[in-house]
């Protein structure tokens, strides 16, 4: 189950930095767009930014998780 889950986050991980990507690829090319559309890409930038921070803070915090709960599984070995 939690492979599934990791494998989902994977993918996500994956799309978010392509929409990355292509964002910063746009900007790259942006002499032809007005301010609105750089205004725009560099809000929609932003936003995929986010989404990645949080998928890497949330990957983080479960594999803290995973661990603490590892280590507690070994401290109570141990007492018994």
């Amino acid at each position: 189950m939690e492979n599934r889950s990791d494998n989902q986050d994977i993918t996500r991980k994956s799309r978010i930095q392509q929409k990355i990507r292509f964002l910063e690829n746009q900007l790259v090319s942006l002499d032809h767009y007005l301010p609105e559309t750089y205004d725009y890409l560099m809000q929609e930038l932003d936003i995929q930014r986010r989404l990645l921070a949080e998928l890497e803070v949330s990957e983080t915090f479960q594999e803290i998780d995973k661990n603490q709960f590892a280590d507690s599984k070994k401290h109570l070995n141990l007492k018994l």
